[in-house]
């Protein structure tokens, strides 16, 4: 999810499992050790324009990194206060809590380590990016779909949370059973946007099976801001179909249509080079070519269908595109853009509506 969010939910947990022995300092590493998988984006500069896509959510996503990396930080992270204490210092006062450099902290600041890094990868397998949670063994992408990479009641209910845990007026066992309490809310809400998924996904296909229509796939993936209006792709062997679903009309959906893919030699040469293979891997398959003849030669473009913008859901937020000469030749190499400066105008309040069942503010008529 969102930078902020990733670091609200660590300071959330280490306000809840740590504040008793590290106080608020652990809301405030717990949110470090939230961001520090996210760290992984360097990769944009170090590898090109792909490497968001190849690294991202890669290893420092996977399961291992919080219990093999996570001691290891905690332990320097103790360390660091112990050198700062003054060895004048004079021994704390009975029922104080320990200083941050005692020895017997350390296994405090370890923990809040292993938890801060292990449950990032754990929010972000709830989005529709793909999460390497098996990263370097194994390249396998897992996305369960429960929610956006925004997503304001998820966010909100951290936020309150880390709000008590900062007035220092408040007492330091409700500080932790603030958090421990919003930590249950959004496990429950994360739940609950993948039980909203699957039940999307077999509404549709049921409907699709009643309208007779032979249905080969169906996935659903969240939309921005809320949990109930869900972006619908659906493959027949005639057509893609890609609409939007609402929780709140469930036997509406706002198709757009379009044929199913022919193969293509000029396709099939952009997805077999590295930066097709990469991109069609991490778009998890749900991609779709279309191709452009120009004078002098061939545009071939490969959309994501995962993500789009209201009102235009056949086509993709980003994508790669290669042009091919008369004789078949890629030149230029192969380039990825994105189409956030050519979408149709809209609105917040047109997406609500949309969420309740109204369509028409997105140019889309319901079925």
């Amino acid at each position: 999810m969102d930078t902020a969010t990733q670091a609200l939910l660590g300071a959330a947990v280490g306000q809840a499992a740590f504040g008793h022995r590290l106080g608020r300092r652990a809301l405030a590493w717990g949110a470090v050790g939230g961001l520090l998988p996210d760290l992984d984006v360097v990769a944009v500069a170090t590898h090109g324009p792909f490497g968001e896509f190849l690294y991202h959510r890669g290893p420092t996503h996977a399961l291992w990194f919080g219990p093999v990396v996570g001691p290891a930080l905690g332990w320097l992270v103790w360390r660091l206060h112990g050198l700062r204490r003054r060895g004048g210092d004079e021994p704390p006062r009975a029922g104080a809590a320990p200083h941050p450099g005692d020895p017997a902290v350390r296994s405090a600041w370890m923990g809040l380590f292993v938890l801060a890094l292990f449950t990032h990868p754990l929010l972000d397998v709830f989005t529709a990016y793909g999460t390497q949670l098996l990263a370097p063994f194994s390249l396998e992408r897992f996305a369960w779909n429960g929610v956006s990479i925004i997503d304001p009641f998820y966010s909100l209910v951290l936020l309150v949370a880390v709000a008590i845990g900062l007035r220092g007026s408040v007492a330091p066992a409700t500080r932790r059973r603030a958090a421990a309490l919003a930590l249950a809310l959004t496990t429950a809400y994360l739940g609950y946007g993948w039980a909203l998924n699957e039940r999307a996904e077999r509404t549709v296909a049921r409907k699709l099976a009643a309208e007779g229509v032979v249905v080969e796939q169906v996935r659903a993936y969240p939309t921005i801001f809320q949990p109930w209006l869900r972006r619908v792709v659906a493959r027949t062997p005639d057509e893609v179909r890609v609409g939007l679903h609402t929780r709140w009309r469930p036997d509406h959906v706002a198709w757009e249509r379009f044929p199913a893919p022919a193969p293509h030699p000029l396709v099939a040469k952009l997805s077999e080079t590295w930066e097709g293979s990469v991109f069609v891997w991490f778009a998890m398959g749900q991609v779709h070519p279309r191709v452009i003849e120009r004078r002098g030669g061939t545009i071939v473009e490969i959309d994501d269908l995962r993500y789009g913008f209201p009102g235009e859901p056949d086509r993709g937020i980003w994508g790669i595109r290669g042009f091919f000469d008369d004789e078949g030749r890629l030149r230029g190499g192969v380039q990825r853009f994105n189409r956030r400066g050519n979408r149709r105008d809209f609105s917040l309040g047109d997406l609500w509506r949309a969420t309740w069942g109204d369509f028409s503010a997105l140019g889309l008529r319901s079925s």
